[in-house]
């Protein structure tokens, strides 16, 4: 079931960020919130993925488009995993954090 979220034909796409939707979450339901959201500036296509178990989480929306990945990837994704959140009513985390926190543990 990949590939759901509006895509741009006329992107060139160079940068990925990714967002991690707590367990709770059936990948049909991250899919239908995520078909409704706008995208991020920047931002050309969403692909709701499933994720194994990883963090937690076993669903993943990967954000592609041309913006800075260094610079604005991990703004772009907190912000669309509070409005991912919002709609499916559990957490959503970006994952440059779960990594954070991850190596915070170690």
């Amino acid at each position: 079931m990949a590939g759901f979220g509006p895509a741009r034909k006329d992107c060139r796409v160079a940068s990925f960020v990714s967002v991690y939707v707590d367990w709770a979450a059936a990948l049909e339901q991250v899919s239908a919130a995520a078909a409704e959201l706008p995208l991020p500036a920047g931002v050309q296509r969403a692909e709701v993925v499933p994720a194994g178990d990883t963090f937690g989480c076993r669903v993943a929306v990967d954000l592609t488009g041309d913006f800075d990945e260094q610079r604005d990837g991990p703004r772009i994704a907190r912000a669309y995993a509070a409005r991912l959140s919002e709609a499916v009513g559990v957490p959503v985390f970006a994952l440059h954090d779960l990594i954070l926190a991850g190596r915070s543990d170690w």
